[in-house]
């Protein structure tokens, strides 16, 4: 038993605590008897199956409707299955279509893998349609896959009254569905919920011998209720962990910003008898890059490389990011040479690398240069990526070449509306004098944050226009954004410029007012 403190399990609809005797086992069974014409053709599609060949198996399938014969619903099951196994969910639903017009009576198991189908493909309408035809055939297995089609759809609020049905209507659910149920309650919203069922969870033996629910629990105090500290003590209360679990708490590290116990668990790893994977690497690499760890970094590359693991976009985008960030003399050579090793690009690999030369400092044309080749490759960049390429032609003051590139950024739609992209188009054009296309450059933007007040602060502060500063000021605190200890300091720097001491002293006054330090703001200066 976990000492945690939880809220009661006892005021939701449990049933005894015993396991369903519905499973996925049960053998589908077809109302009409098998037609003997179809057995050998039925032989050579399972044959097929078994051997991979899915494509050949719908042919086969073809072939047999256009002989008016049709397979058992045992054929129809393990060509769904293989289906939704390949992602082939436009082959599924031609299957479906088929298996409509053989007019077999279905069964449990059949509908089943419909549900399943559907739920995967992102139809979670026709799911639902298909569940709530079933009737009397509904059975845990059923149940579960609604609640996890419903939670993997984004539709929390419907996966938890399933999950409340299923125990009303004296079903025990699996651990499959807990760890759905679970994952439902892992937000803000449903949190109060999600501690009720963990209180569920615990009385039954699932969180001791099952890794996707303990996993499920980690997220939800985690990303739902902001507590890392509670997410940890149910990791370490976990007596079985894999690969996977340790992969699952560094990586829920690295996002709460605790970079050095992400370090520190991968140690652990190493020190016990799990050996990590990629996705672990890649995680430990990022904190490595956060962290500025460069030997540790280096030797966890080496180990890449001596274990002979492929280096793939994810792990190899790290190892870039890693070596720019953490070079001693700013050199983006390594992390070129990593670059240049990856057998495969996305957009991910080119900007770690863009972004690598813009921050090394005195390599911006390269930076647009690697742009280009990544435009003539066919990949697509992302917000990242323009907002890089923008603070490289900003560097190289070529105000024309960076509105070449916000226009290929208009042309691939929203991507010129996201914020760092127009930040980084306002900087650009406040480091080259045109503060009139800065200020229309602000006045695009979709939605201002207050990076983007900070930004037009700071270039009208340091194009001497304390006033239009002032204004923005104004605006921001108009706005209920509030102004931070960046947007004083820009201010101070303005007014000191032009020798404003009045302008200073009003600044210096609203400092205090609004609760900073004033030698926070002489640091930013």
């Amino acid at each position: 038993m976990l000492g945690l403190s939880v809220p009661s399990a006892s005021k939701l609809p449990l049933p005894s605590i015993k396991p369903s005797n519905r499973s996925r086992q049960n053998l589908p069974s077809s109302s009409s008897p098998p037609n003997p014409n179809s057995e050998p053709l039925n032989h050579r599609l399972i044959h097929q199956l078994n051997v991979g060949h899915l494509y050949k198996a719908i042919s086969t399938l073809d072939l047999m409707a256009q002989k008016g014969i049709h397979p058992d619903l045992t054929t129809y099951s393990l060509l769904l299955k293989s289906c939704i196994r390949s992602w082939n969910f436009q082959l599924g639903k031609l299957v479906h279509t088929l298996l409509t017009h053989s007019q077999l009576h279905l069964n449990s198991l059949i509908l089943n893998c419909l549900i399943s189908l559907y739920s995967k493909s992102g139809d979670w309408a026709k799911a639902k349609s298909i569940f709530d035809n079933m009737g009397d055939m509904r059975d845990l297995v059923s149940w579960s896959d609604m609640v996890s089609c419903f939670a993997n759809n984004d539709l929390e609020y419907e996966a938890i009254v399933t999950f409340l049905d299923m125990l009303e209507n004296g079903l025990y659910p699996n651990e499959y569905c807990s760890a759905a149920v679970i994952r439902a309650c892992s937000n803000a919203k449903n949190i109060s919920i999600g501690k009720m069922i963990f209180g569920f969870v615990v009385k039954s033996s699932y969180f001791g011998s099952d890794v996707c629910v303990g996993c499920a629990l980690i997220d939800m105090f985690a990303k739902g209720g902001g507590d890392l500290d509670l997410a940890y003590k149910v990791f370490e209360k976990m007596p079985e962990k894999n690969a996977v679990t340790w992969t699952f708490m560094i990586t829920r590290f690295m996002q709460f910003g605790y970079t050095r116990e992400a370090v520190d668990m991968f140690l652990d790893i190493v020190l016990s008898e799990y050996v990590p994977d990629r996705f672990t690497l890649s995680g430990v690499i990022s904190a490595c890059a956060e962290l500025e760890l460069l030997v540790l970094g280096k030797q966890l590359h080496s180990w890449v490389i001596r274990t002979g693991m492929a280096i793939d976009v994810c792990l190899g985008c790290c190892l870039v990011d890693m070596y720019a960030k953490c070079a001693v003399d700013g050199s983006v050579d390594d992390s070129r040479k990593v670059f240049d090793l990856m057998v495969d690009h996305n957009f991910m690999s080119w900007t770690a690398i863009i972004t690598g030369y813009v921050q090394s400092g005195g390599r911006d044309e390269e930076a647009v240069e690697l742009f280009c080749e990544m435009i003539k490759g066919h990949v697509s960049p992302n917000h990242f990526t323009f907002s890089s390429v923008l603070k490289a032609c900003a560097n190289l003051f070529d105000p024309r070449m960076g509105e070449q590139v916000y226009t290929h950024a208009v042309k691939l739609g929203r991507l010129a509306s996201v914020n760092c992209v127009g930040n980084s188009l306002i900087s650009m054009y406040a480091q080259s004098g045109m503060m009139e296309d800065a200020h229309k450059a602000f006045d695009m933007l979709f939605e201002k944050n207050l990076i983007s007040y900070n930004t037009i602060v700071d270039a009208y502060a340091k194009n001497l226009n304390s006033e239009k500063a002032f204004q923005f000021l104004h605006e921001i605190e108009d706005t209920g954004i509030g102004a931070s200890a960046f947007t004083f300091a820009s201010l101070l720097s303005g007014a000191a410029s032009i020798g404003a001491v009045g302008k200073g002293e009003q600044i210096h006054a609203r400092v205090l007012k609004s609760g900073f330090e004033s030698n926070q703001c002489t640091v930013m200066l």
